[in-house]
């Protein structure tokens, strides 16, 4: 019995002398999946707070690398070449590291590393691209460092980084346009199917590529003679509104907007009411 005794309290005490305490992480890992046109952005940062201190010429100096973040260094990936700023990067995962200055930002995609953390120097040959933006101020403090993407569309979106009062924005081109022409192009000389013809009208319709084009793509697609849905029948509206053929851009508008009244969907009755007035004035 004094032996069992004793090894119960042995492995309570190795229990308890591995035991760790669980605190809170001082700049939480962030982890943010985008996608953009057609490229899969994926961004994996640390987050430190302001807690009070002057940020850009004090916590973070200028004129020195800063990891973009906290801890080990801020990496981001993209699924197809791209540019930032004009400058291209191929696809590729890399790190990031940025250069504060009094009034501007340099932001460097870099060649990724063993190295944790921030860098004493750069090796210029694994620079893989150098932009700069100017600080913006802001009208409100941001309390914990944000790495954001705005402005998103098929061709691109911003890159923003905000701490404290100010705001530094990038442009990323997603070379989307190009792809999507080749794309479309080789898919309408072989056999397209009836979602390639929708997917190809609703771009050309969405860049202003070819109105004519998608407005043929659009009722190949959307046939008359076929029961369409209320969406369907958004797109053909708005196709034929673009092209300038205004009488049947009204007919299908409204024969949407009764389809999703009838069927009681927010959505559809926003958007369509919308359409309709616009027409109708």
């Amino acid at each position: 019995m004094k032996k069992i005794t004793s090894l119960f309290f042995t492995f309570l005490l190795f229990q308890f002398s591995y035991a760790q305490l669980q605190s809170p992480v001082a700049s939480p890992r962030a982890k943010v999946s985008q996608k953009v046109g057609l490229v899969n952005i994926n961004l994996d940062y640390s987050r430190p707070s302001k807690k009070g201190r002057t940020i850009f010429g004090n916590l973070v100096p200028f004129n020195q690398i800063w990891r973009t973040g906290a801890n080990q260094a801020t990496t981001i990936s993209f699924s197809d070449d791209v540019k930032i700023n004009n400058q291209l990067v191929e696809k590729g995962e890399y790190h990031v590291y940025s250069v504060p200055r009094e009034s501007k930002l340099d932001l460097v995609i870099y060649e990724k590393t063993d190295a944790w953390g921030s860098l004493k120097s750069f090796d210029e040959s694994l620079i893989k691209a150098r932009v700069s933006s100017d600080f913006y101020d802001l009208p409100f403090a941001v309390e914990t460092f944000t790495i954001s993407f705005g402005d998103i569309s098929n061709a691109g979106a911003s890159f923003n980084l905000s701490w404290d009062n100010k705001i530094a924005i990038y442009v990323i081109d997603v070379l989307t346009k190009e792809k999507m022409l080749n794309n479309i192009n080789e898919i309408m000389d072989g056999n397209p199917s009836i979602a390639d013809y929708r997917k190809a009208a609703i771009y050309f319709f969405e860049e202003n590529i070819n109105i004519d084009k998608a407005l043929k793509w659009i009722d190949i697609a959307f046939k008359d003679s076929d029961d369409l849905p209320y969406w369907q029948l958004r797109y053909k509206a708005l196709i034929y509104e673009k092209a300038g053929k205004i009488n049947k851009a009204k007919k299908y508008a409204k024969k949407g907007y009764d389809l999703a009244l009838k069927g009681n969907i927010p959505d559809g009755i926003n958007t369509l009411r919308i359409i309709n007035e616009r027409l109708n004035n």
